[in-house]
């Protein structure tokens, strides 16, 4: 495996650490890997380990600039012939997305922090193919603001040399060059940049509030240093003695976490001092975290030990912390520091870092989007229906975690976006030619969810799917009808055809009752199978919303219309149980406008959600969700959130019965938008007096329905004969 690092830098950084000692952990097991970027102090320690370095304008943003490190990329990647380009920051990342257009190799990016968004610069952040975040919250960014597809993202550490960074004597050499006289000597290690500088301000004025009992010593440079030197010139001379020393850059932190008596430093620095088993103080310009121990873990380790999100540090609050710490007993200081040590011994060692990249790097080279596919994907993708893009993105999920290196082609409306997002080969599902040079090279045809084969729509539409399956089977494919519903067909003809196009699929699975029963009907001799709807399969982001106690209204234009109604039922609703409504668009270039409007006509609120994920956590904390879409109702089946259909569609009523809502002496689930308000009111507060027990039993149920979903992958795979029967 030949891989190419493209940074920024190579100077003193949180990020350029990480870089340097991926590479090494690379070169200790035999990668091979090379570094671009503008150069800095790291480079020659990379030259040491035999790891070759190009240094190329990759931190200046002048058309130029930009222009050279295109160029020089380019020729170096055509040159080398890298499988892995992975880019460290927005401008190489950028770079690298325009070359991946062009050249044959696999693009993967790290975030080590939350860029600044504009919307212009949100258009220009490419995040590759793959993407690792160091942190929690980073993940999180990452899919809150761009379109990234859930799987292609890993979490990694900032991996530690625990060897390098260890507990040694303290550095009296060193530190009589502070001439810090009796006095405390505290560390902080940062770049010295406009937004990293604010931890540097507010730890001077702890400086001066301590009144001569500690001397900060600052390792670090860039380009707010003179002004800082000046800043600091002025108060040592207020002091009476180099209460603030800036000592630049250098790579030998170690030395100076050794001659220090306690560190304050984010991120990166943060944990070089802890593996020393220094007393740390856990601080930076984004954030005030305290003295790392077991009180601060959970949310240390979320911010990648940044406090992303905490209160900003001030003087006051860090001469009161470090006051704190340095008063502790020698005993109390020694077991801060052992606690320290064994928790970046275990959780962010080198080893952990490197084999999560490379793991990465496998899978990511293991999708393989070329020619000959061995599962064609046949569905209503490419659209922006969330529900139906849910069930791509299960299908393609869940076929490669049982054979990772399958290779799957998708009929889309939006080849290019389908292609990109999962990873895979896409044809436009119009494009018959197109299509057919696909099936000449394939051996499966998945039907893949959804109620394809129904005339509600239009008849078209019918036709369009039964031709797509009559052209599989002249291209001599198998054909797997994966978790259909069937209907409505109004049309004697269009039953017919559907009879006879399902006669030629090898296996049939059907996600409702209704369908199952339809089909057996049409061949009773077959085993045809009742699975579930594979959107099931989806996890909650487990992300918070700032609501409570809300209950969800997923509309769609319906015949005949409902808006009156369902206006009138929101505003009763949430008159008689104080409830907050919540509106939300399945598929917004038919709702999207008219779900606004719902909100705007009811004094709901309206949240914008672009993925599932989102959805199903939304719906884990609802007390109820009303839905005229499908996979509004599965996504709350996975949230086990009550629910009541609202809809002029049968196939809400048939799943609704599926799942054991709507039947004879249970609960009402489903409701047609014509029924009187008084009687829907009726039952959304019958529903709601029932909350709990519907939970617990969906829960229960929940596994059940997973099971039945996930047990269908196997079988498909089986037709590609990529498992054994």
């Amino acid at each position: 495996m030949k891989v190419l690092m493209v940074t920024m830098g190579m100077d003193i950084g949180g990020a350029e650490t990480h870089i340097l000692e991926l590479c090494r952990a690379f070169a200790q097991r035999g990668i091979s890997v090379s570094v671009a970027s503008s150069g800095g102090v790291y480079v020659a320690q990379l030259e040491k380990l035999g790891i070759p370095h190009t240094t190329l304008p990759l931190a200046q943003k002048t058309p130029a600039a930009l222009k050279k490190a295109y160029d020089g990329l380019k020729k170096l990647i055509i040159k080398e012939r890298f499988d892995i380009v992975h880019a460290h920051a927005r401008i190489p990342a950028f770079l690298c997305g325009k070359l991946r257009k062009k050249l044959d190799f696999r693009f993967v990016t790290t975030d080590h922090l939350d860029f600044r968004l504009t919307p212009l610069l949100k258009r220009l952040t490419d995040w590759g193919e793959f993407t690792f975040a160091v942190s929690e919250d980073l993940r999180k960014y990452l899919l809150r603001n761009f379109s990234v597809n859930p799987e292609h993202i890993a979490l990694t550490v900032n991996g530690i040399d625990t060897a390098r960074f260890a507990p040694r004597e303290r550095n009296e050499t060193l530190r009589k060059t502070f001439h810090a006289e009796n006095r405390a000597v505290v560390l902080h290690i940062s770049r010295l940049e406009e937004n990293l500088c604010l931890c540097v301000r507010a730890l001077m004025g702890a400086v001066e509030r301590l009144e001569g009992k500690i001397q900060l010593v600052v390792l670090g440079d860039g380009s707010l240093a003179p002004k800082l030197k000046e800043e600091a010139k002025l108060l040592n001379e207020k002091l009476g003695f180099e209460g603030v020393l800036f000592a630049g850059a250098t790579t030998d932190v170690e030395s100076y976490i050794a001659a220090s008596d306690l560190v304050v430093s984010p991120s990166r620095a943060a944990m070089e001092a802890m593996a020393c088993a220094k007393p740390t103080i856990v601080c930076g310009s984004q954030g005030f975290g305290g003295i790392f121990g077991k009180e601060i873990v959970k949310e240390a380790v979320k911010s990648n030990f940044c406090f992303r999100g905490s209160a900003l540090p001030t003087s006051e609050m860090l001469a009161q912390e470090i006051e704190r710490t340095l008063s502790m007993n020698e005993d109390e200081k020694k077991a801060l520091g052992n606690f320290s040590r064994e928790f970046i011994q275990k959780r962010y060692s080198v080893d952990v870092m490197a084999q999560t990249q490379i793991d990465g790097y496998q899978k990511v080279l293991g999708y393989r989007a070329e020619k000959e596919s061995d599962i064609l994907i046949c569905g209503y993708y490419g659209y922006g229906n969330l529900g139906d893009e849910t069930l791509l993105s299960v299908i393609v999920r869940e076929l490669r975690r049982r054979e990772p290196s399958v290779r799957l082609c998708a009929f889309s409306a939006s080849p290019e976006k389908t292609k990109a997002y999962h990873l895979i080969d896409a044809v436009s599902r119009f494009d018959f030619a197109g299509i057919a040079e696909k099936m000449k090279h394939s051996k499966v045809l998945l039907f893949g969810g959804g109620n394809l084969l129904q005339d509600k729509t239009s008849t078209h539409s019918l036709l369009y799917y039964t031709h797509i399956l009559r052209m599989a089977k002249k291209y001599g494919l198998k054909i797997a009808v994966y978790a259909n519903g069937i209907g409505p067909i109004a049309s004697e003809t269009n039953q017919r055809r559907v009879k006879e196009i399902l006669g030629l699929a090898e296996h049939i699975s059907l996600r409702d009752r209704d369908s199952f029963l339809l089909v057996k009907s049409f061949y009773p001799e077959r085993k045809i199978r009742l699975t579930f709807d594979p959107a099931i399969l989806t996890e909650s982001a487990h992300r918070t919303f700032p609501y409570e106690k809300y209950f969800v209204i997923a509309p769609k234009k319906t015949f005949p219309d409902c808006t009156e109604n369902l206006t009138e039922l929101i505003r009763l609703l949430s008159e008689k149980t104080n409830l907050r409504p919540i509106v939300v668009s399945m598929y917004d270039d038919q709702d999207l406008n008219y779900a606004k409007k719902i909100a705007a006509q009811t004094n709901a609120e309206f949240c914008d959600l672009q993925r599932a994920e989102d959805c199903i956590a939304l719906l884990e904390r609802a007390e109820l969700l009303i839905s005229s879409r499908l996979h509004g109702l599965v996504y709350a089946t996975a949230a086990a959130c009550p629910m009541l259909g609202y809809s002029d569609d049968g196939k809400l009523f048939s799943y609704l019965d599926y799942i054991g809502f709507g039947c004879e002496d249970a609960i009402p689930g489903g409701v047609f938008v014509g029924e009187n308000v008084d009687f829907v009111l009726e039952c959304a507060l019958k529903i709601l007096s029932e909350r709990n027990a519907c939970r617990l039993e969906m829960k229960k149920r929940l596994p059940e329905r997973k099971m039945l979903a996930e047990r269908e992958f196997p079988e498909i795979l089986k037709l590609a004969k990529m498992q054994n029967p």
